[in-house]
């Protein structure tokens, strides 16, 4: 004897099937041989989920799948702010890009079931045709209907939140044509077994995102530079620290309250925090143009100590959970074993040698009032030669400039 193999499935007069005995040899009828099949679809379709853990892409095969077993016409999974008026990313299946792009820039807020999706109870599919106070009339009366959804020969859909966090919200659109016919109530109910596994995968997928980001950005900012450092998340707080990063935070100087990087000046303080955010923002925006920075630390045993701020992007591809961008902060002291090169300098950028006293100046100190009193010239004269140097070295900050000083082959290592 076979054992009893539990199905949810729809038979062809739209009613679930919850269970059903059936023996892969002795099965008797085409009845239960697509039963059979449609649970083997059914497990495909959940491995298939938990597939996109590791693997993103993987939402395409689930929509394809998806799309195939309700016998569909097209589908898409879009990634939301909070508010779930913002599209911020997609996956999408038989929609064509132009029209995608137009729902994205406008039509997402047009839709006439989008005001009562964001009231209704997250973690399942609602039937546009059977859950919502539009009805199928009113729905062919709409703009979102004759501009966006009845040229493409969209009139019935099930829709739903997924998945929702504090910043953003994960919702599943799928759609059918009018030959297709609406979602009937079994229907609706087969599919929205899948949403458990929906919400679980999503959760584990952000939580491996998370860690594959963290290690990357550890690689990239230790790729970078030799210098001790400590690597920050979205959230500016630390979540990596070199050895040699651990022993300059037990200074006094520098300590990190509740996972933040404080410094004991005020002023420095603000200085630093300034430049974490705009570094971080250049890591979630990807302009790294003008990125970073450096603090200078005053200390009242006159070593001229400094952080050198970057932002970090690791190229990890994130649906839900934490976001890839990190900063990382390095340590050094300008004093202590860093070496500028003069002659390298003059080569490398046929820096003059005023010029060079102030470039060497600038490792040591980012600002230009105090690289005017260690060279004993005017500000102003300081300034001029900042630009000069800018020319010739093709730096377009005064931060990428002392990294170009720092991390260049001026540099002796």
């Amino acid at each position: 004897m076979f054992p009893e193999v539990s199905l949810r499935g729809i038979d062809c007069n739209g009613a679930v099937k919850r269970h059903c005995r059936v023996n892969p040899v002795m099965g008797s009828g085409i009845k239960a041989a697509k039963e059979f099949n449609l649970w083997r679809e059914r497990e495909r379709l959940i491995a298939g989920i938990y597939a996109t853990i590791t693997d993103p892409a993987g939402w395409m095969t689930f929509l394809r799948e998806l799309v195939g077993l309700s016998q569909s016409r097209s589908a898409r999974l879009l990634l939301l702010n909070a508010g779930a008026d913002q599209v911020l990313s997609s996956f999408k299946l038989n929609i064509d890009d132009d029209y995608h792009r137009r729902y994205v820039q406008y039509y997402v807020n047009a839709c006439p079931w989008r005001p009562e999706l964001r009231r209704k109870e997250p973690g399942r599919l609602y039937s546009t045709y059977l859950h919502f106070s539009c009805r199928q009339p009113d729905y062919y009366r709409t703009e979102f209907f004759n501009e966006w959804a009845g040229p493409q020969n969209i009139h019935h859909g099930l829709c739903g939140t997924v998945y929702q966090d504090d910043e953003r919200s994960v919702q599943l659109l799928i759609q059918r044509t009018r030959g297709q016919g609406h979602y009937s109530e079994a229907e609706t109910e087969f599919i929205n077994d899948f949403v458990p596994h929906l919400q679980q995968s999503l959760v584990l997928a952000g939580q491996v995102a998370a860690g594959r980001a963290r290690d990357e950005a550890v690689a990239l900012a230790a790729g970078r530079e030799t210098l001790p450092f400590v690597l920050l998340n979205h959230e500016l707080r630390v979540v990596y620290t070199t050895p040699g990063a651990e022993e300059l935070l037990g200074g006094g100087w520098l300590t990190s309250r509740d996972g933040r990087l404080r410094l004991g000046d005020e002023q420095a303080d603000q200085r630093l925090q300034k430049v974490l955010r705009s570094s971080l923002q250049a890591a979630a925006s990807r302009l790294f143009d003008d990125d970073g920075g450096t603090v200078e630390i005053p200390s009242a045993d006159g070593l001229g100590r400094q952080l050198l701020v970057r932002p970090i992007h690791p190229e990890v591809p994130v649906v839900v959970g934490e976001p890839p961008a990190h900063v990382a902060v390095y340590f050094y002291d300008p004093e202590g074993g860093l070496v500028i090169d003069p002659e390298r300098l003059r080569r490398l950028y046929a820096l003059s040698e005023a010029e060079i006293r102030v470039a060497r100046a600038l490792a040591v100190t980012p600002e230009p009032a105090s690289v005017a009193r260690r060279c004993h010239l005017s500000l102003h004269t300081v300034r001029s030669h900042i630009k000069s140097i800018f020319l010739k070295t093709g730096a377009g900050s005064q931060a990428a400039l002392i990294k170009l000083l720092l991390a260049g082959p001026a540099r002796r290592r």
